[in-house]
């Protein structure tokens, strides 16, 4: 038809090379104009920043109905395990979900568990007096959304340092939890010790982790209070991106060296470092959920996990749970589940040096 309409008006002798110039603009602009559009009506694409969502829900402490609020992820679908839907720029992409590999997980696991084993040692309940900023509970999460952003910069790139964890098996914490929720009703005395016992025991074996997930909390994504809202805004700008443009890039840097490796013991009783300047990049599409939407299925104070909709869930109240049992406060913290694309080692040296080891590089 388009075709049809531009020999008709050239035929014309009223008609000139710069007014047919002016209609295929036009026509160009009516081409692309439908790809604003999306599988869903409420899908937000370029306008549409509607992700809070209210609800009453059941309070058991208090016996009433509460009003609550809770994000909702127009852009992500999940379509299996294994692969997951992102609209990005206004385009659905389908990505597959992969592994992380195990020298990774090694280098994160034992990461973690000789941190717990200082903290058993020294006999501390809090954090070190010597905080260590950086390796695995701190990735460096990079997002991007769109040009109307969060109306306080001129960018809509941002980079921001979340506290990061690897993400246990179904099965793990699904055997390890109640564990965990006795310890917190019970409160011994040695309550902390008991749960760095539990922790390093996690992460002695790579093996009881979900090697496709790493979880974090939106903390300072409060819809109803906090220094932000205060200043006018719900959302941190890392939320806001992942709800405009699911994708996201984390960057994970060498906290100290030398680095014990668990996992590479050295037959005299200790263990051989790591190589200096370890440093991977997990490329991920992030999951976007929210205690309290209705697929979730829990009531204001009362998680129930198991009756859940949405399988994961279950990976939300426990990085919330180990949250509250550490740091206190309510289970109630925004979650995001990064879904694995891809891995890169970019630690300085070879086998390193940018190469992506997720899915291997062929050739």
């Amino acid at each position: 038809m388009i075709e049809k309409a531009k020999n008709i008006l050239l035929e014309s002798s009223a008609f000139g090379r710069r007014s047919f110039m002016k209609l295929a603009g036009l026509t160009s602009l009516i081409t692309v104009l439908p790809t604003f559009r999306t599988r869903e009506a409420h899908a937000r694409y370029i306008f549409n920043r509607n992700w809070w969502k209210s609800r009453q829900i059941w309070s058991t402490a208090d016996q009433e109905y509460k009003t609550v609020e809770y994000c909702v992820q127009h852009n992500f679908r999940q379509e299996s395990s294994t692969t997951v839907w992102s609209n990005l720029d206004n385009r659905w992409r389908r990505f597959e979900v992969r592994q992380l590999s195990d020298d990774f997980m090694k280098w994160g696991c034992s990461e973690r568990y000789f941190y717990y084993d200082e903290r058993l040692n020294v006999g501390e309940e809090g954090p070190p007096t010597v905080m260590k900023n950086g390796g695995i509970h701190h990735g460096m999460v990079a997002t991007y959304g769109n040009w109307i952003g969060r109306r306080d910069s001129s960018f809509h790139l941002n980079i921001a340092t979340k506290g990061t964890a690897l993400c246990p098996s179904r099965e793990t914490i699904l055997g390890v939890l109640p564990v965990l929720e006795q310890l917190k009703i019970d409160n011994p005395p040695d309550r902390i010790t008991q749960y760095y016992q539990i922790m390093q025991g996690i992460y002695s074996d790579i093996n009881n982790f979900d090697k496709t997930k790493l979880l974090t909390l939106e903390l300072y994504t409060q819809p109803t209070g906090g220094t932000l809202y205060e200043a006018g805004y719900k959302e941190t700008h890392t939320f806001a991106n992942m709800m405009a443009n699911p994708i996201c890039t984390i960057g994970f840097m060498q906290q100290e060296y030398p680095q014990n490796n668990y996992f590479d013991p050295d037959g005299q009783g200790g263990y051989n470092s790591f190589p200096y300047g370890v440093h991977y990049e997990v490329r991920a599409i992030p999951k976007v959920i929210h205690c309290w939407a209705p697929e979730m299925g829990n009531e204001y104070d009362v998680f129930k996990y198991q009756d859940a909709e949405d399988p994961d869930a279950l990976f939300g109240y426990w990085v919330n749970f180990l949250h509250t049992f550490y740091h206190g406060g309510r289970a109630n913290i925004t979650t995001v589940i990064y879904n694995v694309h891809e891995l890169f080692n970019n630690t300085p040296r070879d086998p390193g040096r940018g190469i992506r080891v997720v899915p291997p590089v062929v050739g």
